[in-house]
């Protein structure tokens, strides 16, 4: 037997196509499939290009058994700038055949091999499934993000939460809340008395691309934080680029001086297994000084309030931004998004 693991090239794609074949074909869900892109279509690696997706497979003479995805980004440490790997998409033919679940720890050795300084996020289902329980063994430190959210539409959070809705009984109770008046108003009642106001000339405006502007405000903040992404304008605008029409850039200002800058997501879902068909706004990013982190928090929360959404999660780890969604008026809900640092 020989086993290889490859860089992911054109030649290699009918093997990735009878990969996911293979798991179609014994019923795995469809999100569950290994990317058919030779090329990353999000961020392709480029010459020079320092942020970028490469994909790996696995093959089992000549057979692809598995495959994992590295996100290549540099990171700021108080200032200090380091090239770290996002070790993600670890996928195995383990899934519906035991007799290959030795493929993931093959894949993180090779994966730590390549870039010692490796992190994993995301992982649903929280800290105690099996991907994080494996990287615990080996020698990972694995977390919990806080999760927050906040109920715009109370009656329809209530008939549409299906992480509430685990069986009959639950289901009806909250069915019943939703046609009172004391549980929705109540919710609303709650979220007001928490939140604090103060963002008095401060405004937010639309933007279609990240320019100078943010680039001051990132040589302001990465000496600030402990460990943050490069956000420079170069890489925002490859993260969140201005023809993808899902994301909604907003740059927050005060008396003309930039304070920062917030990344949201408008969202219908059908038929989710957490929101139901709940309209959901995600703070999906955002960036300013610790100290105004209230500001920027407060004006993205009130952006999607007034677009309507039913609902607004974010899943947040730096302390001042956990309290600036707390005093935004977020409730802080129970986690699965988890956070994994490799040993080095």
């Amino acid at each position: 037997m020989s086993v290889a693991i490859q860089t992911l090239t054109d030649t290699y794609v009918p093997a990735v196509r009878d990969f996911n074949s293979r798991l179609s074909a014994a019923g795995v869900p469809f999100d569950l499939r290994f990317p058919e892109l030779a090329v990353s279509d999000w961020l392709p690696k480029v010459e020079q290009r320092r942020l970028y997706q490469e994909n790996f497979i696995v093959l089992e003479d000549g057979i692809m058994r598995g495959g994992f995805r590295l996100k290549r980004q540099d990171f700021s440490f108080k200032g200090d700038i380091l090239p770290i790997d996002c070790f993600h998409w670890p996928m195995s033919e383990a899934v519906i055949n035991k007799a290959y679940s030795w493929l993931f720890m093959l894949m993180l050795r090779h994966a730590q091999r390549m870039q010692p300084l490796l992190y994993s996020l995301g992982m649903a289902g929280g800290e105690h499934t099996l991907i994080p329980r494996i990287l615990k063994a080996a020698g990972w430190k694995v977390m919990t993000l806080p999760f927050f959210f906040k109920v715009n539409h109370p009656k329809t959070f209530l008939r549409e939460i299906q992480a509430l809705r685990s069986g009959v009984i639950r289901s009806w109770l909250l069915d019943a809340a939703a046609c009172t008046v004391i549980a929705p108003l109540a919710i609303d009642t709650i979220q007001s008395l928490r939140t604090a106001q103060g963002c008095a000339r401060t405004v937010a405006h639309l933007v279609h691309e990240f320019g100078s502007w943010a680039d001051d405000l990132w040589n302001e903040c990465k000496d600030r934080y402990a460990m943050i992404a490069v956000r420079d304008s170069a890489s925002l605008n490859l993260l969140y680029p201005a023809g993808k029409e899902r994301f909604f850039k907003y740059k927050i200002s005060r008396e003309g001086k930039t304070l920062g800058w917030a990344v949201v997501l408008n969202t219908q879902m059908r038929g989710n297994k957490y929101f139901g068909n709940m309209r959901v706004g995600t703070i999906l990013d955002c960036l300013a000084l610790p100290q105004n982190a209230s500001r920027v928090v407060y004006l993205a929360t009130r952006i999607l309030e007034d677009s309507g959404v039913d609902l607004i999660v974010s899943n947040q780890s730096e302390a001042q931004w956990c309290s600036a969604f707390g005093k935004a008026g977020f409730f802080r809900g129970p986690s699965n998004f988890t956070f994994g640092v490799s040993p080095d």
